[in-house]
């Protein structure tokens, strides 16, 4: 299979998203993280989306090494957001669950990021709503889409 040639306006459009989503990602940032680092607000969103998961599939998902991930989910689960649980098809693996604090935990910096979003989506016209809620899917498949 031959390799695509990013046509310029491809270009463009990614330079332009990257920009955007570096700006939005310093906003949200900006807002309370409940003391934890960006790595394990993604783990914990991704267990939560696509738990119970073994490690290895924590770190395919979140793009990191098997020991970087390994020491993510020690951290939460030390700080009990987190669980490791017998996986019944392999003894010797274990599933990562949310606990109880770590649905609390992200419903809680969920609330937290939309507020801080929330003076940006104000100042949109209905019209302007409508056209980002209509790309949300679209947003959301390149974000979980690994690149070949």
């Amino acid at each position: 299979m031959k390799p695509s040639v990013a046509r310029e306006d491809d270009v463009t459009v990614a330079a332009r998203l990257h920009l955007i989503v570096g700006r939005l990602m310093r906003t949200i940032r900006q807002h309370a993280a409940a003391g934890l680092t960006p790595s394990q607000v993604s783990a914990l969103v991704t267990v939560d989306e696509r738990g119970p998961l073994r490690i290895s599939a924590l770190a395919t998902h979140e793009s990191l090494g098997a020991p970087a991930a390994t020491r993510v989910v020690a951290s939460l689960e030390e700080a009990g957001l987190v669980s490791r649980t017998a996986d019944p098809e392999d003894k010797r693996a274990s599933l990562i669950t949310l606990t109880v604090s770590g649905c609390e935990t992200l419903a809680a910096l969920r609330q937290e990021r939309a507020l801080g979003l929330g003076a940006q989506l104000d100042a949109l016209s209905a019209g302007e709503r409508r056209l980002l809620e209509r790309a949300l899917p679209v947003l959301e498949k390149i974000s979980h889409e690994t690149p070949h």
